[in-house]
């Protein structure tokens, strides 16, 4: 595919999403070219949204290098942690349902629905900027319950069941993963990315005095 129809797939799936469009989680229409798409869309959501909180790389004095590298490791996670979650709740739909999404259809439909985090790098706006992340956020879950429910024809009890389990499976994977990670508590990239993001303003100044003192 070259870029110039990747960009045109791009543009189609975020507008449609952001219009709630069913035709783009129609997943009978779904190929290769829409599959390779949704994972750019939910990518690049994962940057833009810690570059709207980048006093998060700051805080961990991040180089130019590392604020860029930061940024990867943020795309890179979000979708591995939506990847997982749908390959949780695709496993309990096999287990206890016959739905008829394919897991990689189903995949793409979350991954289209992120749609708006696209926008997330907003949050870095002063006052409102954190607001109108939350916003995205809703934005994004109302995208998400649309895409499975209307647009991929899920049965809404089975599929809200599935990916209820799903996230809970996923959940318990992610935390024992990361509270087993070194890099986790270690004021690193992940440590910005993962943890200060949740952070109060009060517990933000906190960390920043105790780096202060430790240098």
């Amino acid at each position: 595919m070259e870029w110039s129809e990747l960009f045109q797939q791009l543009d189609g799936l975020i507008g449609g999403a952001l219009a709630f469009d069913p035709a783009v989680y129609n997943t009978s229409l779904m190929d290769d070219r829409s599959r390779l798409a949704s994972i750019v869309i939910v990518f690049t959501a994962g940057m833009s949204v810690l570059l709207g909180q980048c006093f998060a790389l700051f805080l961990v004095s991040a180089s130019p290098i590392g604020f860029v590298f930061g940024l990867l490791v943020s795309g890179i996670s979000m979708t591995l942690r939506l990847g997982l979650w749908i390959a949780m709740s695709a496993l309990v739909a096999r287990l206890f349902f016959d739905l008829p999404v394919s897991p990689l259809n189903f995949m793409s439909v979350i991954f289209i629905a992120t749609s708006p985090l696209v926008f997330g790098f907003v949050a870095v706006l002063p006052s409102i900027g954190i607001i109108l992340l939350y916003a995205l956020y809703g934005w994004t879950s109302l995208n998400m319950m649309f895409g499975m429910f209307y647009g991929a024809q899920v049965p809404f009890l089975p599929g809200a069941f599935c990916a209820l389990s799903g996230w809970v499976m996923a959940s318990l994977l992610e935390r024992l993963f990361f509270t087993r990670s070194k890099s986790a508590q270690s004021g690193g990239f992940l440590f910005a990315s993962r943890e200060l993001s949740r952070y109060s303003s009060s517990q933000i100044l906190d960390f920043v005095k105790q780096r202060v003192r430790s240098r």
